[in-house]
């Protein structure tokens, strides 16, 4: 809980860079950088967290176009659960995740669905931290990552060229140039990618699935004078996809895609004012928009049509100093920010199954062609369906309904400030902090949030014996925030989609607690483990309209959720390298129901396991660098990864309830009867348990089933990926040439990240994927 990472590596890229020339300054930026760094070493004994340097990251394969970033998250981070379509569960929460770049603070979804992610080629180091944050860290702290980029600082003129093409027709290329001096520095990546499975797929073969995105950064470093740095940060990205369709729906013809856009601009100010005491002052602005298109025939659009255009626009400012002089360190800050959202929609439902107003004498929905009104069912030979909607029949199409248009604007202020200390006394270290937020949108909180840790080193055993509490205020998601909580209890003026609202979900405020250790043993291996209780009142989540990309805010009225996250590296040993990340966590959320837009089934019961963590998941990552070959640099890389599969609550609580679903859906799942297996033509309408078997989803027995102890879960898979390549296959004065050639889900494993869920789909983890690349350095 010290100085930040951030500002040691830049002021020794920068600011000792001038040193070089002028002897004066040099006593005073050496004398900041080098404690920055041994402060840095020494940071954070009573919060566990991992760093990854921009090596890890160059070699590993990633298998999702697009999503890169929380794929390397899920990677490399203990107690992280990955999801489709880059979406990533830390520590039994939903995508709760701050990103701090260069400084900047970003608390958005990171999901591809959602917003263009940061290039992983950009990433100098990434530090991500697990534990209970320190109190200049908030909003969202189930996972905090610091993310320094790359610099031109100092380096003549340098670039890479890279090309790559693989399976599904996915393609890359991309391009980095840097280039600096001892006063200024610029960094330049731009790059585009395409495939064929963009998304993650409903089926294991993708269908209507082809996507690209683009995107440019630059930074630009720049000392003044000996004592200050300024950096800017420029980005922009650009994505279009479309939404991939299962057999069902691309029977009925629907073709829905997205655009999305997104632009951020930011400055970093560092001000040296003595050898102890900097202050760094970072401005910035960030804007995202969102397109959903819907089918040029509506009708076509299964169960709904829908018509998105969102945006967000994030505006504010984040100052702190930072004073350390012998034992003791002390930072204080604060960050004003404001974030304008505007969302547009227009929704109709298609189906006519979907809120019938008949049923016939079994309960079965039965479209009555011509019937609006419940009491004429009984003329037409029905019965009048009692889970009728009446509010809904204006905007429901396949009755001559129409479009439901939404059209809002909303702001949000947030603040806050916060003020820490670490005190360092032999092998003890005490950190206190405490942070003040203040959040004013369509809803308003205020917390006052104390932090408190201790970290001990056992003398003589190289042991860090760590525990910490932190208090912590939680603000709802931003995306689609107004259209879902657009509801009350007057249904001609509200939202009539929002049937779970009555009013604005709140903040949630959070008690954390950790304990942990970390041991090496020998010169090679560290242990690193952290265990976490967090108790949550106003817990949220995200839920899916109709198996589409367009999510939207849930809230429930409280969590409690306990887990391990394990850490194992291994340093170069006779040129093998590696780290192993596993976590397993029980994530219990509880009814009622106090925010969102869900369409489909709910979970029954008072608590229930929602689908953010799993039993145990883990990541083993190895690579093996050979010895150099006439100035060769080959290596191998391997990567295996288990998951025990994540729940899927208010999905088929018994087995019989699969009997009802499309055969497509049977088959999704692998239901079969004996070996007979269902087919989108051929469902199966009955079997006895004792045939009965789904080979990618777990069902419990018969009267075991419980939300809670023993709930539905996607069943557990194993993937393994491999990587060669040789960094320098051919080499000339400056300019070498490397090749690398990836395999993700080498034997093609076919298995789920979700069924059916209401939080988030039905879709498939990626087949295998070859693919083969050239780079090219300058």
């Amino acid at each position: 809980m010290t100085f930040p990472l951030k500002t040691a590596l830049l002021l020794c890229l920068s600011v000792s860079a001038i040193a070089q020339q002028e002897e004066k300054p040099k006593t005073v930026t050496e004398t900041v950088t080098v404690r920055a760094i041994e402060a840095e070493l020494e940071a954070m004994p009573s919060t566990a967290h991992g760093v990854v340097d921009g090596g890890t990251v160059r070699r590993l394969p990633l298998s999702s176009t697009g999503s890169g970033f929380t794929d390397l998250i899920t990677r490399t981070t203990p107690g992280v659960a990955a999801d489709s379509n880059g979406f990533a569960h830390p520590l039994g929460e939903h995508a709760d995740t701050s990103v701090s770049l260069d400084g900047q603070p970003m608390t958005d979804q990171l999901a591809k669905i959602f917003a263009n992610q940061i290039d992983p080629r950009i990433i100098d180091r990434m530090d991500a931290m697990t534990g209970a944050p320190p109190a200049e860290f908030g909003d969202k702290t189930s996972l905090v990552i610091n993310v320094v980029t790359k610099s031109g600082v100092g380096r003549p003129l340098a670039g890479e060229w890279s090309s790559e093409g693989g399976s599904f027709a996915t393609w890359s290329q991309g391009l980095m140039l840097s280039k600096g001096g001892q006063r200024w520095g610029e960094f330049i990546a731009a790059g585009a990618a395409g495939s064929n499975r963009f998304l993650d797929t409903p089926e294991f073969r993708p269908i209507h699935a082809r996507g690209d995105v683009e995107s440019v950064f630059n930074r630009f470093d720049w000392n003044p004078h000996a004592n200050d740095l300024i950096h800017w940060n420029v980005g922009y990205g650009r994505s279009a996809f479309q939404t991939p369709n299962s057999f069902d729906t691309e029977a009925k013809g629907q073709q829905q895609r997205s655009l999305l856009t997104s632009g951020n601009l930011a400055m970093g100010w560092t001000h040296v004012v003595s050898p102890e005491w900097l202050v760094q002052v970072t401005p910035f602005v960030r804007v995202q928009q969102a397109r959903y298109l819907p089918s040029p025939d509506e009708m076509r659009d299964q169960t709904a049509t829908l018509a998105q255009d969102r945006s967000l626009w994030n505006m504010g400012v984040r100052a702190e100093t930072v004073y350390a002089r012998g034992r003791q360190t002390l930072k204080a800050g604060g960050t004003l920010w404001q974030t304008r959202l505007n969302e547009r929609f227009d929704v109709g439902l298609t189906d006519p199954l979907f809120n019938a107003v008949c049923v016939d004498g079994s309960g079965n929905a039965v479209v009555a062609a011509g019937v609006r009104d419940p009491q004429a069912c009984a003329a037409a030979g029905y019965k009048a369906n009692a889970d009728f909607q009446a509010r809904l029949l204006p905007y429901d199409l396949s009755r001559g309904g129409t479009l439901y248009h939404f059209s809002k604007t909303a702001g949000i202020a947030q603040a806050a400030v916060y003020a820490q200390e670490e005190l360092r006394l032999g092998a003890v270290t005490l950190s206190a902090g405490l942070r003040y937020d203040v959040y004013d949108g369509l809803s308003t909180g205020k917390q006052l949030q104390p932090r408190v840790g201790i970290g001990w080193r056992v003398p003589g055993a190289k042991t860090l014996l760590r525990a910490s509490y932190a208090r912590l205020f939680e603000t709802p998601y931003n995306e689609n925030l107004i259209f879902a909580n657009d509801a009350g209890q007057d249904a001609a003026t509200s939202n009539p989609f929002a049937v779970y609202r009555s009013e604005p979900v709140k903040p949630g405020t959070r008690n954390q607690f950790n304990v942990g250790f970390a041991q090496p043993f020998g010169k090679y291996v560290t242990v690193d483990a952290d265990y976490y209780w967090k108790f949550t009142h106003t817990a949220f989540d995200f839920d899916t309209l109709f198996n589409t990309p367009v999510t939207f805010s849930v809230a429930w009225e409280k969590s409690k959720i306990d887990g391990l996250a394990l850490r194992v590296n291994l340093e170069d040993w006779h040129g093998v390298s590696g780290y192993s990340v596993m976590g397993h966590v029980r994530s219990r959320f509880f009814t009622p129901q106090v925010g969102g837009l869900i369409f489909s089934a709910t979970p029954a019961g008072s608590v229930f396991r929602i689908d953010h963590g799993e039993e145990f998941e883990q990541t083993t990552a190895l690579h093996y660098t050979l010895p150099k070959m006439r100035g060769h640099r080959p290596w191998v890389g391997f990567s295996w990864g288990y998951n025990s599969g994540l729940a899927l609550p208010g999905t088929t609580p018994v087995y019989t309830d699969t009997f009802v679903l499309t055969g497509d859906e049977q088959q999704q799942m692998g239901l079969h009867c004996g070996g007979v297996y269902a087919t989108p033509s051929q469902p199966i309408r009955n079997c006895s348990y004792a045939l009965f078997g789904a080979d990618r989803v777990r069902i419990p027995a018969p009267g075991t089933q419980d939300d809670d102890r023993n709930p539905v879960r996607v069943a557990p898979r194993q993937l393994v990926d491999v990587s060669v390549a040789d960094d320098a296959l051919w080499r000339r004065d400056r300019v070498s040439v490397g090749m690398k050639l990836s395999v993700t889900n080498l034997f093609d494993k076919v298995a789920l990240y979700n069924f059916l869920s209401t939080f988030s789909g039905t879709h498939f983890v990626p087949p295998r994927n070859i693919q083969a690349g050239v780079t090219i350095a300058f």
